[in-house]
């Protein structure tokens, strides 16, 4: 006797067979591109005030290729150009509601490369701005490296009083106010944080500067800035230093953990140095 499938059993299986269908979602239109402003601060050929002028949108941020910061996400900004240039200035704006990312750029003219004046900061920094220079070194005394997640913390790590090794007591960190030269004098031993934190010989590049930014650092600390690869205190900060405290004896730096491929890493150091 030949069986029949029940008519319902038939429709189900046909409606497994069915493709599904969805109905259209309907995203928001793209986003108009968003506006900013530049302008120099005022009596700085270096220095560019950015404010994003825009309205109606998520989020944003600004990109500055060759400035400090390199990002922002600020409505209103100061970057530092230390080079002569031109330099692309990139508004990047969210839609609200999904509808998309769109941009606006501008090209700022840097019409001279940037140099120290001698202010009561460079004074300190270099010895009251006189050839000689003045030179830096870590302090003996308890928390010399401090590391953790954030600006001034120590979480992670706090160097013990004499903590540190020999090869880091020995470097010196010079600032010359002629030429704005920094020297970095190690004794020909470095400390390699990459391979078990073990002295290795390091020969330092030489013919390096050193800058002043002001007001660019977190909570708008001053900052140090040197070429990219160069360093003070450790092989794996740097190039750019806030400083948390400038005397005529003591500078207390602070600066993102860097990879060994010159990458931001994850956590901060704080470094105190004495005059040598």
């Amino acid at each position: 006797m030949k069986k029949t499938l029940p008519f319902l059993a038939v429709l189900l299986a046909l409606a497994a067979c069915a493709p599904y269908e969805e109905n259209d979602i309907e995203l928001p239109a793209q986003p108009a591109a968003p506006t900013f402003s530049m302008e120099f601060l005022s009596g700085d050929s270096n220095r560019v005030v950015v404010k994003n002028t825009s309205a109606g949108f998520f989020d944003h941020s600004f990109d500055f290729p060759g400035g400090i910061p390199a990002t922002s996400k600020r409505g209103v900004d100061t970057v530092f150009y230390t080079k002569a240039g031109d330099f692309a200035v990139t508004l990047y704006a969210a839609g609200e509601g999904g509808g998309g990312v769109s941009k606006s750029s501008k090209i700022v003219k840097i019409t001279q490369d940037a140099k120290a004046s001698c202010d009561p900061m460079v004074s300190l920094l270099t010895g009251s701005c006189e050839a000689a220079g003045k030179c830096w070194t870590f302090t003996q005394a308890a928390e010399a490296i401090r590391v953790g997640p954030v600006p001034g913390s120590k979480e992670w790590y706090k160097s013990p009083v004499n903590g540190l090794q020999s090869a880091q007591y020995d470097d010196q960190f010079c600032f010359y106010f002629e030429g704005s030269k920094f020297l970095y004098m190690n004794n020909g031993l470095t400390v390699d944080p990459w391979n078990g934190y073990v002295a290795v010989g390091f020969t330092p590049p030489t013919n390096l500067n050193w800058l002043i930014s002001k007001g660019t650092g977190d909570a708008g600390l001053d900052q140090i800035i040197l070429p990219a690869g160069t360093f003070i205190g450790t092989w794996d900060s740097g190039p750019v230093y806030d400083i948390a405290k400038l005397t005529e004896t003591e500078l207390v730096l602070r600066s993102t953990i860097t990879n060994k491929d010159g990458t931001p890493g994850t956590g901060w150091f704080e470094f105190t140095l004495v005059k040598k």
